[in-house]
């Protein structure tokens, strides 16, 4: 074959004039050659995506985990609550308002009112107070403490289904009781039912 430039003869096989160096052939590549290279900035790209899923999926993880930990599949937290009272005196009994609570997602169906004479123990299941600063709900039919017959009723004062600071309970003595026993000691607590403990060190009073 002769190059088409000079006319110098060509070896079978070659790609170049040996003369001129003109191009007489198709140029053979590699696989390797062929495959495009990455470039450093579609690595530092790679980098960048990765860090940005360190930093953001994997404390939402955590986070969820934690969450799931702490209240559990039911939505109902593990840890009971802490609680502060404050008592003042009623006809034939006690009106006690929950000054301050550790959490502000606590139902009111989810704990109990719990009277004690120091000697025997009067509990009244949960149930719903009622939304309202005007009028009571009776939370449960009234229950005996060694020999008394003992009322409960409870108010939500912020009206929203939740025990928050402000709301009260009051506890008195019903059916022809003039008040509870004079110098016995009683306290009254919540217990948070998700736990059966105390919310607080409760508050004393003397009848």
């Amino acid at each position: 074959m002769r190059c088409p430039n000079c006319g110098a003869s060509i070896l079978d096989g070659s790609s170049f004039c040996q003369r001129c160096g003109l191009q007489v052939g198709t140029p053979q590549f590699t696989s390797s050659q062929l495959r495009p290279q990455p470039t450093k900035d579609s690595k530092v790209l790679w980098i960048v995506v990765i860090v940005v899923i360190l930093l953001v999926v994997v404390p939402i993880v955590l986070s969820a985990a934690l969450y799931f930990m702490v209240l559990g599949f039911g939505g109902t937290s593990t840890q009971t609550p802490d609680a502060m009272y404050q008592k003042s005196t009623i006809a034939n009994g006690q009106e006690i308002t929950i000054v301050a609570i550790t959490k502000i997602d606590v139902p009111w169906d989810d704990v109990k009112i719990q009277l004690s004479d120091g000697t025997n123990v009067a509990e009244w299941s949960p149930i719903m107070a009622l939304q309202s600063t005007t009028a009571g709900h009776n939370y449960s039919a009234s229950t005996t403490l060694t020999g008394l017959t003992v009322c409960l009723w409870v108010y939500d004062v912020s009206g929203n289904g939740y025990v928050s600071g402000t709301d009260y309970f009051t506890i008195f003595t019903y059916g022809g009781a003039a008040g509870f026993s004079s110098g016995t000691q009683y306290s009254a607590v919540l217990l948070y039912e998700p736990t059966g403990e105390r919310c607080g060190q409760g508050i004393s009073f003397t009848g």
